[in-house]
């Protein structure tokens, strides 16, 4: 009997050490970042049953054919993009227009919306306003008060013949109830959730997540930012109050790249072709120039990293950034003190609560690094903030989804809209001037923090590439 048991854990161990190593190979071929794959290797080798099992579970997919497919369906989408109120001369905003794969366009208007109110309010009477399509997308939807007041306008409008379209990357298990679902389906609104790369448990995907919120209205208004759909953006979810975030709102012909962002994601879900109305280009609207850029992990070029090192790169006098999270990618974290080190007026705007842990903990062990160069990190005080602007000297702004982090650099679909001209960008210093104005610099070294939080923060760093 003792020979026989030997033997079987001799075969078990073999098994395990085969699979690990196999696990670590796939890790070393498939992941986004050298520090993604050493992540996953060590803790693969380290602990073989946990890790092998963590890595099937949530690192193991197709990632190359999903690349190379989704890449070549959002090429097609785009090539159908309209010439019209495309900018001849060159502008301000020709990088980002490369790295979107999109024409800058002239003639678009936008409109701050600060916060919960302000956006659910024009959202929703916009949404009450829609004659003939809807198309609605958002990384959550909560079964709220703020999430059912979404369902019922939308419900009201399909009965008076809206055509409706809504995206929503839910998990399965934690997603809006079944009731919820079937109350919009019943009045013939589409339902979707965005696919990611085949893998093991299929649906389960805590990579590759379409992170984009946006609505567009009978192709010539829309609106996008920050904000998901749930009551803690009007303080009635968090002890800490409204979270602190922006949406925009925005017509003109830059519509049209928006509204074939949603249908290149809504071809990918589910197989139906909306270039028909998503194409059609609205008439100018105001005198920005401006450009949709959705980075995705299909890309080969990152776009979501290429963004912030854009930034960086065209600013001269000021770049200011509001994000949530503060883990740069390293080439980032280079052009972002690189640029304080030419002189250029860089200050970070993080919350100074957090939601996240890991992550809250994590940006602290940046803040050094950029500090270093000469550049500030500012933490907000009055509640948690979670809007993802930019204002590049006085001409250029950005409002979408874009967290600074390496989640959104590498892993997810991502959203912004940038714009030149100095009416946006002035409603924008101004909003983030008084954002500033409650928020407190961050003085102090890692190394003077409390023993505890300068432990935490250094640990939570070295999880960076999967956070």
């Amino acid at each position: 009997m003792a020979e026989f048991l030997t033997a079987t854990n001799a075969a078990i161990a073999t098994v395990l050490a085969v699979l690990a190593l196999v696990a670590s190979y796939r890790a070393l071929l498939t992941s986004r970042t050298p520090q993604g794959a050493t992540a996953w290797i060590l803790l693969i080798l380290l602990l073989p049953i946990l890790g092998t099992l963590l890595y099937l579970v949530f690192g193991h997919a197709n990632y190359k054919s999903f690349e190379r497919e989704r890449r070549r369906s959002d090429e097609d989408m785009f090539g159908l993009a309209s010439e019209a109120s495309v900018a001849h001369d060159p502008t301000r905003l020709d990088t980002f227009a490369r790295i979107a794969h999109l024409p800058v366009t002239e003639g678009n208007d936008m409109s701050l919306l600060v916060d919960g109110k302000a956006t659910y309010d024009a959202v929703f009477n916009a949404i009450r306003g829609a004659k003939h399509t809807l198309f609605v997308q958002f990384y959550t939807i909560e079964d709220d008060e703020i999430g059912r007041a979404l369902r019922d306008a939308l419900i009201d409008r399909a009965k008076d013949g809206v055509s409706i379209w809504v995206l929503h990357d839910e998990m399965p298990f934690f997603g809006l109830p079944r009731g919820f679902k079937g109350k919009l389906e019943e009045v013939g609104i589409r339902l979707a959730r965005p696919k990611g790369p085949k893998r093991l448990l299929g649906p389960f995907q805590l990579n590759y997540r379409n992170h984009r919120k946006l609505v567009v209205v009978d192709s010539e208004l829309a609106f996008t930012g920050g904000l998901n759909v749930s009551k803690a953006y009007v303080g009635r979810k968090s002890s800490i109050g409204p979270w602190r975030d922006t949406f925009a709102s925005i017509r003109g012909p830059v519509v049209a790249q928006l509204a074939l962002h949603f249908s290149s994601d809504w071809l990918w879900a589910t197989g139906e072709d909306l270039s028909n109305i998503a194409a059609s280009a609205p008439k100018p609207a105001g005198t920005l120039r401006a450009v949709a850029l959705a980075p995705s992990p299909a890309e080969d070029i990152a776009g979501g990293n290429l963004y912030f090192i854009a930034l960086a790169h065209a600013a001269r006098t000021r770049l200011w950034i509001s994000t949530p999270y503060f883990v740069p990618d390293r080439d980032v974290l280079t052009a972002l003190r690189f640029a304080a080190l030419r002189g250029v007026d860089v200050k970070i705007l993080v919350p100074g609560r957090a939601d996240h842990y890991i992550t809250y903990f994590a940006a602290m062990a940046y803040f050094d690094d950029l500090r270093s160069a000469g550049g500030e990190v500012w933490t907000y005080d009055p509640a948690f903030i979670h809007q993802k602007v930019a204002l590049v000297d006085d001409d250029i702004a950005s409002i979408g989804s874009i967290n600074l982090d390496i989640r959104s650099g590498l892993l997810n679909f991502e959203l912004t809209v940038l714009t030149e001209g100095e009416s946006a960008a002035s409603a924008v210093e101004d909003m983030l001037a008084t954002d500033f104005g409650n928020a407190t610099r961050v003085d102090i070294h890692l190394s003077d923090r409390n023993l505890i939080v300068g432990m935490l923060a250094r640990i939570a760093r070295l999880f960076a590439p999967v956070l």
